[in-house]
This record gives C-alpha cells, structure tokens and sequence, in this order.
C-alpha cells in the first residue's frame, strides 16, 4: 500500500475510502481475517460504529463450523513461543496481562492449558482479554472452558472474538463507541 492507514478512523472515512483502503482498515479490527475485511469493505456503507459491529456480529455469527474453526485459527494463543509474530492489536492485549514475556511458571502452566485445548477444540483458546481483570481470571476460564461441550465452545469463543472486535472497533473509531448487541 502506498500510504499508511491511519491510527484511527471515523466511520465516514471507512465508508468514503477505496475497497483497498477499506479492507486495510478493517483489518487491524478482524486479526489476520482478511477475507472479512474485505468482506466488510463490500458491505459499506455503514451508518455508524454500531451498525459495524453488529454487521461484523451477524458475520461471525454466521459462520459454518469449518468456517468458523479457520476464524478461530487466525487467532494466537496465549503467551506464545514466539509473540512479535502476533499482531500490534494482540501484542497490546496480552501485553496488558504481561503475556508478551510471562514468568516461566506462567508461561510453561499456560503452554500445556494452550496444547490441551488445541488438542480438544482444534483452535486455539480465545478470550477477550480486555475485559478480564487480571491473569487469575484467565486461567479460571481457561480450565472451566477446557471441560465443555465441543459445539458450545466454538460459540463461546466467536463471542469472545465478537467482543475482541468491537473492543478493537471502539479504539479506533473516535468518539463512536460499538454496541454488541445483537442484529435486528
């Protein structure tokens, strides 16, 4: 791309902007989606930041089962080996929980939480970990969710991916906060 997008938006500029730039948008919001950015960039116009995600909601909602297994895939788990191959907007929330460089007992606990859920649900485990006050209440979610049903998980985690976004959403739209209710 020629230039560079900016750190934040309005919805009019995502709306007035070429499909290119659009999907360039969008794709700091979907992690490593771009098939939904681009997705996104051909449903404008959007009316606001609300009516985006719940656009992205319905979308992610949506999904097949194989769909939404490779959704999930594009996500990385936590604390891993390599964390400056995640992106800037992952490195920032799992920075936030000290994620990016965990204590040794952490990160070994969280290594074998992240083999057995992979090796359960076939994706990675996914949480929106803006909205967790701190590490304790990761892990407790981690091991609870590690138990359940198959077909339940996978929605529970494209809701965390639903949150994940709109949180994502919010911080770069301006003054425009997203709902993330459902689509009426």
């Amino acid at each position: 791309m020629s230039h560079a997008t900016p750190l934040t938006f309005t919805i009019e500029a995502l709306n007035r902007a070429s499909e290119t730039q659009a999907a360039a948008m969008m794709d700091r919001i979907v992690e490593r989606s771009a098939w939904l950015a681009h997705r996104a960039a051909a449903a404008r116009p959007f009316r606001d930041s609300a009516h985006l995600a719940a656009w992205l909601a319905s979308e992610v909602r949506g999904l097949s089962p194989d769909t939404a297994v490779e959704f999930l895939c594009a996500h990385p788990e936590l604390a891993p080996p390599a964390p400056e191959t995640m992106t800037n907007a992952s490195q920032s929330e799992q920075g936030r929980l000290g994620l990016m460089n965990p204590a040794p007992e952490v990160a070994a606990r969280l290594a074998d939480l992240n083999r057995q859920y992979m090796r359960r649900f076939g994706y990675p485990f996914v949480i929106a970990l803006h909205a967790q006050p701190d590490l304790n209440a990761v892990f407790a979610q981690f091991e609870d969710r590690l138990t359940g049903n198959p077909e339940a998980e996978r929605a529970r985690a494209l809701e965390q991916v639903i949150s994940v976004m709109t949180a994502r959403l919010n911080r770069l739209v301006a003054g425009t906060p997203a709902e993330t209710g459902d689509v009426t």
